[in-house]
């Protein structure tokens, strides 16, 4: 009997559904656009678009899509990730605002926070940083005014006597 009373060998040892497509090549539709950083490729500013984009070279900077944004094994993103589902295969430095979900795989290297309502970490991910587990209006990130205290800034918390 395995995890969750399911039997670990019910499925005759096939790979889940979502175990099989994180390792296979993403097909968009026919009518989706998708935007490929190759693997000589650097791109170094803002991408924006409402299309997917798959990285296999390097983005630094800032990465907002409305739709998928797929890292590939062997991708390097250094910037702040918007997107609506994610796969992380490659390398990220750099917090992620995911507004559906998240998945880093196997190969997956992370190093900033994570703020989307339903993340999936696998067996061998490095994940460094904190998970935010929000609802779709969660993933925005705060405003620029509001401040928010960083878990190694140090906060003072000084008691005055009281005068007698």
């Amino acid at each position: 009997m395995g995890l969750f009373g399911r039997d670990e060998h019910s499925d005759g040892g096939k790979p889940s559904p979502a175990e099989s497509n994180t390792h296979q090549k993403h097909t968009p539709s026919a009518n989706s656009s998708v935007t490929l950083v190759a693997k000589t490729s650097h791109v170094d500013g803002e991408i924006k678009g409402a299309g997917e984009v798959r990285i296999e070279g390097t983005v630094k900077g800032k990465i907002d899509c409305s739709a998928a944004v797929i890292v590939a094994q062997g991708g390097t993103v250094e910037a702040e990730l918007r997107a609506e589902t994610t796969t992380i295969a490659g390398t990220l430095k750099g917090d992620a605002f995911i507004s559906q979900r998240i998945e880093l795989t196997s190969t997956a290297r992370v190093k900033g926070d994570i703020r989307s309502p339903r993340i999936l970490i696998r067996e061998g991910a490095i994940f460094e940083g904190q998970v935010f587990m929000t609802g779709k209006q969660g993933a925005k990130s705060p405003a620029p005014d509001e401040k928010t205290e960083k878990p190694d800034e140090k906060t003072e918390n000084t008691v005055k006597p009281e005068k007698k």
